[in-house]
């Protein structure tokens, strides 16, 4: 049996937060348990993309429009979060300041961004300011992470730290899309 849209809103918001909040458990601390939450996050996502793209088959016009462009985003946050923390593996890259409170903000984006989606009304329209500034936040965090990389003496450790800092960046972009998504059903 399928799951109904809003079954699959909740499901790929929940993921969301669980990507975000083991990319964020990683930065601070960093440990097995984080990075397979983060990919297990990611693999929940492809499910709940799948249940999301069977239900909106019943909307039309702009309803459609908008809960495809909110899965898709919100997959492509998931994405990032995972990726994060995936390619900080990889690269070797130490957790510092900059990266712990960019991954904080992405998380607390996320955790707004489940609030808009399980509310309705003036609720959902207040959490979705809420997860845009935080998204905002990350973004004003990756800029100030990308300044302190540059001043630091090894060119390759700055351009690895850079690209982490921009997973997390497109994460939070991926949510403000998201909340522009959900904002189009307000009007309706």
């Amino acid at each position: 049996m399928g799951r109904s849209a809003a079954e699959s809103l909740k499901g790929q918001t929940e993921t969301l937060v669980a990507a975000a909040t083991a990319a964020a458990a990683w930065f601070r601390r960093p440990a097995p348990s984080a990075l397979s939450a983060a990919r297990t996050a990611r693999l929940r996502a492809l499910g709940w993309r799948e249940a999301a793209v069977t239900a909106n088959k019943a909307f039309r016009g702009l309803a459609k429009t908008d809960a495809a462009d909110a899965s898709f985003a919100l997959r492509e946050a998931v994405e990032h979060s995972a990726q994060a923390v995936s390619e900080a593996v990889r690269y070797g890259v130490e957790p510092d300041d900059g990266l712990v409170k960019t991954a904080d903000a992405v998380r607390e984006a996320a955790k707004a961004l489940a609030a808009a989606a399980a509310g309705r009304g003036k609720v959902r329209t207040e959490a979705l300011v809420l997860a845009k500034k935080w998204a905002g936040e990350a973004e004003r965090l990756r800029r100030l992470t990308r300044s302190e990389a540059h001043e630091l003496p090894s060119l390759m450790n700055a351009l690895k730290r850079e690209t982490v800092s921009n997973r997390l960046s497109n994460a939070a972009e991926a949510m403000q899309q998201a909340c522009d998504a959900l904002a189009g059903g307000l009007v309706e």
